[in-house]
């Protein structure tokens, strides 16, 4: 059996015994490779272990072209830029590591709350470049007993739902399949935007989440809401945020964009001193890394045994 890894960066000394023992394993820290690209190296491959950051998309064109193909391995919990429909459509298993990093990411999003809050990234870069220092021009605000509204409560939602009790806020949730979650009032998206002091975007990118944020909703925020996207970046209109920004609706804004992708110099984001933006790295830790690469070795055991796990096109 041919096992092939393709990923920026990959670390899979922390499973890479576990692998060689059930085939011949390859790996290639590469980025954003094409399909061809993709081929030259996977051609063979019954297993592949893919992450965004090594395949640029794992397309229909691409599945095509790997005949022996048998099971993705994701190193991604989101599956926006895999076609699992076609996958599913010629026997392929696509599985995800879910939970794997939620820590982080959830970790990442109260990183950005408290920076924008008590405006450190913006004052240390005003201090570094302009020589700031009158502390009245860089006045912060408390979240201490505010309302939080969580966009998806899933894993990565529940852990910023936890987080937030040390901060006893009241916390508004939005969750597709209506589960009751411990502390968190399930409420309609209107009364989440209208009541939060601060909203964090947990949700993955799908058909109906691209572009859920934008001018009409802003505009039913509360004035001087903190906003959070860790998510994908297409989630929040850019455009209307930036406009919310500039108007004072929005106190401050986090976003993580896309993975191994610079931000141009003269980006928008970088317009507007309340911005911090971070090029997809929420989930990038040593102990997201372990997790991650043992649960593919996990899935990828479950698989070969017959009982596949954390499947995302069944």
């Amino acid at each position: 059996m041919k096992i092939c890894c393709i990923t920026s960066n990959p670390q899979i000394e922390y499973i890479k015994a576990d692998l060689e023992k059930l085939g011949e394993l390859s790996v290639h820290n590469k980025q954003k490779l094409s399909p061809d690209e993709v081929v030259k190296l996977a051609k063979d491959s019954e297993i592949l272990i893919a992450g965004s950051s090594g395949i640029r998309l794992i397309s229909r064109e691409l599945i095509e072209q790997l005949p022996k193909l048998k099971l993705i391995a994701l190193l991604t919990i989101g599956i926006d830029w895999v076609d699992v429909d076609f996958a599913k459509q010629v026997g392929i298993v696509v599985c995800n590591i879910k939970g794997a990093s939620s820590e982080s990411v959830a970790e990442h999003a109260w990183g950005m709350v408290l920076d924008l809050a008590k405006r450190i990234t913006e004052f240390d870069r005003d201090a570094r470049i302009k020589g700031a220092f009158r502390f009245f021009d860089y006045k912060g605000v408390e979240v201490y007993g505010k309302t939080l509204g969580v966009i998806g409560l899933g894993d990565i939602g529940k852990k910023v739902v936890r987080i937030s009790m040390g901060f006893n806020m009241k916390v508004l949730g939005l969750n597709k399949r209506k589960k009751p979650i411990e502390g968190v009032l399930l409420v309609s998206f209107d009364e989440l935007l209208k009541e939060s002091d601060v909203i964090v975007i947990c949700a993955p990118l799908t058909r109906e989440t691209d572009n859920i944020i934008s001018k009409k909703e802003i505009e039913k925020m509360k004035d001087g809401v903190i906003l959070i996207n860790t998510s994908r970046e297409e989630i929040v209109n850019k455009k209307a945020v930036l406009k919310g920004l500039e108007s004072g609706k929005i106190f401050g804004y986090g976003v993580e964009t896309t993975i191994m992708t610079p931000i141009p110099s003269d980006d928008l984001y970088y317009s507007n001193s309340r911005v911090v933006a971070t090029p997809h790295n929420a989930f990038n830790t040593n102990d997201a890394d372990k997790k991650s690469y043992e649960l593919v070795a996990d899935n990828i055991k479950a698989w070969i045994e017959g009982k596949p796990q954390n499947i995302v096109n069944r």
